[in-house]
């Protein structure tokens, strides 16, 4: 900023010289106009250096050009722009007060120059260089804020997202710790009891059975119910506590889906219709390897911004279709992974249908078992 400053300066110092020698003006009026110009120059020159009086050196550099110019120099004058204008450029972005205080000043002259229309030009081009050399200066300045207060805002919203993350894991692990309590409670309470009774009723068929054999029968006997109560209760707890298959398949395949869009960035849908209750353990391993390997052909081959994944319930039969949204194939060479597909589909009875006109599709087809 400086540096066009006082390059506009001098340039315009150059040609009032320039003019002065063309008109008859005596060598020694000469002399003292090329003076003030070298004065106004090395004021202007001191004002940058000495940043801290910047204000002070730019006023009185106001009231060295109004006195010269109104008194005994008039060509002076046309420098008052230059003097007045550069107080908007006060080392911080142009504000209404400076702006405004700027236009009023230099707008004085106009009424007592006898260069009215020039200064007036002059005024105009210097007022509107001056306005954006302050504004161009500052525009990175801006940027840099502007990118800040993004950065902060950023971090703040990383922050909380990896609050939310280490909360949800907390408790999660919290949710572990009290579901295996609760199991190991309920084992202690069930099986601890059962084996505690058989053992005492099997220590004291030992003492009895050289003495009274019908009473340590009868205690065995005991024993073997004892026993058999607790396994059965055993039995029930696990069942209770394990998931349903069904459950464990459809979280399985959510989970996979969502760890593939967010490893890849491509989003990936996932939604159910029917009674899942009806796929067996075996259906879920082909569907679940089946979804693996599209997934797989979409990172390798289609191009794809999409991926939707549909489990569909029917009378006969389930139907997974797998369906992307990029290039596809007009004609398809299988490869490895869509044999594997084919014989893991064909070993439960089932059928793979794939097309490539549009997108990627594949749909499982697997026969439900009657009851």
């Amino acid at each position: 900023m400086t540096k066009y400053k006082l390059m506009l300066d001098v340039a315009f110092c150059g040609l009032l010289a320039v003019y002065l020698l063309e008109v008859n003006v005596s060598g020694k009026l000469l002399a003292l106009y090329l003076l003030h110009f070298i004065l106004y120059l090395s004021v202007t020159l001191l004002s940058f250096v000495f940043v801290r009086y910047q204000l002070a050196l730019r006023s009185l550099l106001i009231v060295f050009i109004g006195v010269a110019s109104l008194w005994y120099l008039p060509v002076l004058g046309l420098l008052w722009p230059f003097c007045t204008l550069s107080l908007l450029l006060q080392g911080r972005k142009i504000s209404a007060k400076w702006f405004w205080g700027s236009v009023i000043l230099t707008g004085i002259p106009v009424f007592f120059s006898s260069f009215a229309l020039i200064y007036a030009g002059v005024s105009i081009f210097v007022g509107v260089f001056y306005w954006y050399l302050n504004r161009t200066a500052y525009v990175l300045d801006d940027l840099m804020v502007e990118n800040e207060a993004l950065r902060v805002k950023s971090d703040g919203f990383a922050a909380k997202l990896e609050a939310a993350e280490m909360n949800g894991i907390r408790q999660a692990y919290l949710a572990k710790l009290e579901e295996r309590n609760a199991l190991s409670h309920e084992i202690h309470d069930q099986l601890g009891h059962s084996l505690t009774g058989g053992l005492m009723q099997l220590e004291a068929a030992k003492a009895l059975l050289s003495i009274d054999l019908e009473k340590a029968t009868e205690l065995l006997n005991n024993a073997i119910l004892i026993n058999q109560s607790g396994i059965e209760e055993i039995r029930k707890t696990l069942k209770m506590t394990k998931p349903a298959q069904e459950s464990l398949g459809v979280n399985r395949l959510r989970a996979q889906l969502e760890v593939f869009e967010m490893q890849y960035g491509i989003r990936a849908v996932f939604n159910t219709q029917g009674n899942i209750g009806k796929v067996s353990q075996a259906m879920w391993y082909v569907l679940l390897q089946n979804v693996t390997e599209g997934l797989t052909n979409v990172l390798k081959y289609s191009q794809a911004t999409k991926v939707e994944v549909s489990l569909g319930i029917l009378n006969k039969f389930v139907r997974l279709e797998f369906r992307d949204n990029g290039i596809g194939a007009v004609s398809m060479t299988k490869s490895l992974g869509l044999t594997g597909m084919e014989e893991r589909t064909a070993k439960l009875g089932g059928k793979l249908v794939i097309d490539g006109a549009d997108g990627f599709v594949v749909v499982t087809l697997l026969p439900i078992s009657p009851d």
